[in-house]
């Protein structure tokens, strides 16, 4: 072959190996013709000024939520709360009523209204019996002599589990007491202690301060004394056991709300006394 030849074949040569050389360094740099895009997020952004729903919640979660929310959207917001009289099927201290209604937008110290409910006793007493109301042991004596004497406060005419004796009635460990005669029982008048205690003025009643429960109470065994500082027993029950009756923990926003019965139970599982105790400011 001429050189001329020779030289023809060796430019063929070098043009297809830089061809191949070219293909190959497009195919091994894909990001040079397609960049790579990072995913963006679909979650909507929360809306910091909306009302929340709170309707049906227990009074204390409320409050948190409406702490909660200001401390998120910082609006000088503020909360005026009051009173629902309410019969069974409404929990007593769950809101039934708030204003601004849930989605609202909340303006720059606006004032959120909420009415928790309540039973005024001058109205209604029960009994009612929630499907849940016993919160704490649902079984056993205890519990039955609980619920027992829940109806009673909420309607004497129903009878208890008490002991056939006149059964002791006081303020915690007896700083105020009386005796119920057993021909008294049903008589609320009768269970009324008329003093001042915990920064409220009297008459005091242990069946009033139950029926207004709806038939929402925690249990303990033993004497509990939540907000009142006083869990001592009156001398006159010394040799009894006790179980307590108190308000719920998710309704009890402050001492003020705290309140407690303590039943004083006989070897035959009779009560032989009702101590009241109630939390203050």
């Amino acid at each position: 072959m001429t050189p001329r030849g020779w030289a023809g074949v060796l430019a063929s040569a070098l043009l297809t190996v830089a061809l191949a050389a070219c293909s190959t360094s497009v195919e091994q740099q894909p990001s040079a013709r397609s960049p790579t895009r990072l995913p963006t997020s679909t979650a909507p952004t929360p809306d910091l000024t909306a009302m929340p729903d709170l309707i049906g919640l227990p009074s204390r979660l409320a409050g948190r939520r409406i702490g909660e929310l200001e401390g998120s959207a910082r609006l000088g917001l503020s909360s005026s709360w009051r009173g629902a009289t309410v019969r069974c099927g409404t929990r007593p201290g769950t809101v039934v009523h708030q204003r601004p209604a849930a989605g609202a937008t909340l303006r720059r110290g606006h004032v959120i209204h909420v009415r928790a409910a309540y039973l005024d006793l001058r109205e209604f007493r029960g009994p009612c019996d929630p499907d849940h109301g016993d919160l704490g042991p649902r079984r056993g004596t205890d519990a039955h002599v609980a619920r027992r004497f829940y109806r009673f406060a909420a309607d004497p005419t129903l009878g208890a589990p008490i002991a056939s004796a006149p059964t002791w009635h006081g303020i915690g460990s007896g700083r105020v007491a009386t005796w119920v005669g057993v021909t008294d029982r049903a008589d609320l008048a009768a269970w009324r202690l008329d003093t001042l205690y915990a920064e409220r003025s009297g008459p005091f009643s242990a069946l009033d301060l139950l029926a207004t429960s709806g038939g929402y109470y925690h249990l303990y065994r033993g004497t509990s004394e939540g907000c009142s500082g006083d869990a001592g027993g009156p001398p006159a029950m010394t040799g009894f056991r006790s179980i307590s009756l108190t308000s719920p923990r998710d309704t009890t926003g402050a001492c003020m709300d705290w309140w407690g019965v303590t039943l004083y139970l006989d070897e035959d599982d009779l009560i032989r006394g009702v101590a009241l105790r109630l939390g203050s400011p």
